[in-house]
C-alpha cells in the first residue's frame, strides 16, 4: 500500500489536468485539425511571422541587457543585489493592464515622456516590445544570475592569472559553463512573448496583433471556433517545441552557489551602473508611472480620479469579484498542487514531473476557447471560470514546493524514522516545517498572478463577474483624460492588491523552476 501512496497523491490533481486540460485540449485538437487550411490565409501567415518576430526580438534585448547585467550580479559583491533580486519577481506578478496603462502614461500620445520630447512610440510595435520587456527581463536576470553564480570564482582567477583579459575570461570560461541557464531563460523569454496576449492587444492594434489576439478575436468576437481551433493547434505545436528545449536546458544542475566576490571597479562598476539602472527603468518606471499618473491630472495633482472610482458603484463589485475568484483558485490551486508536489517527490517519476509543466505551455484565451468546445453547456457558468484560475495558478504552486521537497536531506526523514516516528509523524515533524515556506512563496505567486487574469477572463466572463482587469480594460476604450486618470487608479488599485497578497503570503521561497 505504501508504495501506492504517491500515485493517490497525485490522482485529485492528475484527474484536474484530465478535465480541464487535456479534454479541453484534445477538443480543440479535433475541430482544428479539419481546418488547418487556415494557415494558407496569408493574413494568418502574417500574424504567425509577426508573433515569431516580436518574441525573437525580446529574446534577444534580454539577452544583450539581462545576461551581463547578471554575470557582473554574479561576479562582484553588490550592495543591494538580494534586495534587486527580490523586487524584480514585481514585475512577475504584476497584472498585463497595469503594464500596458504605464508604458501608455510613459509613452503613448498623452505620455510624459512623449510630452517632454516629442516622440508618440503609440503606432509602433516598440510598446509592445518594451512591455515584453518589462514582464521577461527579469526573468533573464534571474535564470542566467542563477547559472552564473555556480561557475567557481577560481576558474575565472585561473584564466586572469595567465593573462586573459576580465572580458575574455568571462567568454571563454564563465559563459560556456552557465550556458543551459542562459539558453533556458531565452527559451522562456521567448514562450512567454509568444503566448502573450494583453499587451499586443491593448498596445499592437490590428497591425501588430498576435496569434493569441487573433484566438481571442475568432472566438469570443466572431464566433469562428473552428479556424480558432486551427491557429491553437499551430501555437501548442511551437509551445511544445520551445518547452522541450527548456526542460532539455534545465535538467540537471552545475553546483552550488558560492560566495567570496570581490568589489567591482572601475569599468565593472560602471557598466553595473549602466546595466542596472536601464534594468530597474524598464522593470519599475512604467509601474512608478501609473501610481503618479492615477494623481496628476492636467492641472497638476489631484484626487478627482481615485474619488471617481470610489464613488462609482462597479467599483465595489470589480474589487470583491477579483478578491473572491483570486481565494477560490487559491483554494484549489493550494490543495490539488501541494498533494501533487507531496506525490510526485515520493513517487519519483520523471512523467509526473513534466505534467506539472504543462498547464504553463497552455495560453489563457487558448485555454478558455478548449473550454468553450468542450464544455459549450458550462460556458456561462462561474465553476468554469474558476477552474480555468485554478489551472493558471496550479503549476506555479507545484514548481515552489517540489524543488523544496527535493532539497529536504534524506537523513532527516531517517534521522525520524529511526527515534520510532512514524510516516505521519515524519511528515508532520520535519516535510511539513520545511516546504511550508515553499508552499507559501507558491501560494503567493499563485494569488498574486490570479487577480491580474485577463485573458481567460474576458472569454469566459459574464458582466455581473467582472473583475479589476476587464473593468480596467473597459475604461481603457474610453477616450478622454479623466478615463485615462481613472484607469490609472483603477490599476494602481490592482497592483496594490496584487502586491500586498504577494507580500502576505510570500515566506520568501516564490520561485518557480
Amino acid at each position: 500500500m505504501t508504495h501506492l501512496l504517491p500515485w493517490l497523491l497525485t490522482l485529485p490533481g492528475l484527474l484536474f489536468l484530465t478535465l480541464f486540460l487535456a479534454l479541453p485540449l484534445t477538443r480543440t485538437l479535433l475541430e482544428g485539425g479539419v481546418t488547418l487550411a487556415v494557415w494558407q490565409d496569408p493574413y494568418f501567415q502574417s500574424r504567425l511571422a509577426w508573433t515569431l518576430t516580436q518574441a525573437a526580438l525580446t529574446a534577444a534585448l534580454a539577452l544583450l541587457l539581462g545576461v551581463p547585467l547578471a554575470y557582473l550580479l554574479s561576479r562582484y559583491e553588490v550592495r543591494g543585489k538580494a534586495l534587486l533580486l527580490r523586487l524584480l519577481l514585481l514585475p512577475f506578478v504584476t497584472p498585463t493592464l497595469v503594464a500596458v496603462l504605464g508604458l501608455t502614461a510613459l509613452l503613448g500620445p498623452q505620455g510624459a515622456v512623449t510630452r517632454w520630447t516629442g516622440l508618440d512610440l503609440s503606432d509602433t510595435p516598440a510598446l509592445v516590445l518594451l512591455g515584453n520587456l518589462f514582464f521577461n527581463l527579469p526573468v533573464m536576470v534571474r535564470l542566467s544570475h542563477a547559472a552564473f553564480a555556480r561557475v567557481s570564482p577560481g576558474l575565472l582567477g585561473a584564466a586572469r592569472s595567465l593573462g586573459a583579459p576580465a572580458w575574455r575570461a568571462a567568454w571563454d570560461i564563465a559563459l560556456p559553463l552557465a550556458l543551459p541557464g542562459v539558453l533556458a531563460g531565452t527559451a522562456l523569454v521567448f514562450l512567454y512573448s509568444a503566448l502573450s496576449f494583453g499587451l499586443p492587444l491593448a498596445l499592437g492594434g490590428e497591425r501588430y496583433a498576435t496569434l493569441e489576439v487573433e484566438i481571442y478575436t475568432l472566438t469570443a468576437l466572431q464566433l469562428r471556433l473552428s479556424e480558432a481551433s486551427a491557429l491553437i493547434v499551430g501555437q501548442l505545436a511551437l509551445t511544445l517545441v520551445v518547452t522541450g528545449v527548456y526542460v532539455a536546458l534545465t535538467r540537471g544542475g552545475s553546483g552550488v552557489a558560492v560566495g567570496g566576490r570581490p568589489r567591482a571597479r572601475g569599468g565593472a562598476r560602471a557598466a553595473l551602473l549602466a546595466l542596472g539602472t536601464l534594468t530597474v527603468l524598464i522593470c519599475f518606471a512604467p509601474l512608478v508611472a501609473v501610481v503618479v499618473r492615477g494623481l496628476w491630472g492636467a492641472a497638476g495633482p489631484t484626487l478627482a480620479y481615485w474619488r471617481g472610482i470610489l464613488a462609482d458603484e462597479s467599483t465595489a463589485l470589480l474589487l470583491w469579484n477579483t478578491v473572491r475568484f483570486g481565494l477560490l483558485a487559491l483554494a484549489g490551486a493550494t490543495l490539488l498542487g501541494g498533494l501533487y508536489a507531496l506525490g510526485a517527490w515520493r513517487a519519483r517519476a520523471r512523467v509526473l514531473d513534466l505534467l506539472s509543466l504543462l498547464p504553463l505551455m497552455v495560453s489563457p484565451v487558448s485555454l478558455a476557447a478548449g473550454y468553450l468546445l468542450a464544455y459549450p453547456t458550462l460556458a456561462a457558468t462561474l465553476p468554469l471560470l474558476i477552474a480555468a484560475y485554478t489551472l493558471l495558478a496550479w503549476p506555479l504552486v507545484v514548481r515552489s514546493v517540489l524543488p523544496a521537497l527535493r532539497a529536504i536531506p534524506p537523513r532527516l526523514h531517517e534521522a525520524a524514522r529511526s527515534l520510532g516516528a512514524g510516516t505521519g509523524a515524519a511528515f508532520r515533524t520535519v516535510t511539513w516545517p520545511l516546504a511550508f515556506p515553499a508552499l507559501r512563496g507558491g501560494g503567493a505567486l499563485a494569488l498574486a498572478t490570479v487577480l491580474g487574469e485577463f485573458g481567460a477572463t474576458l472569454v469566459l466572463t459574464r458582466p455581473e463577474w467582472a473583475t479589476l482587469s476587464t473593468g480596467l480594460y473597459e475604461r481603457l476604450g474610453r477616450p478622454g483624460e479623466r478615463n485615462l486618470g481613472e484607469a490609472c487608479a483603477l490599476a494602481t488599485l490592482l497592483l496594490l492588491l496584487s502586491a500586498l497578497a504577494f507580500a502576505l503570503l510570500d515566506g520568501g521561497e516564490g520561485e518557480v523552476t
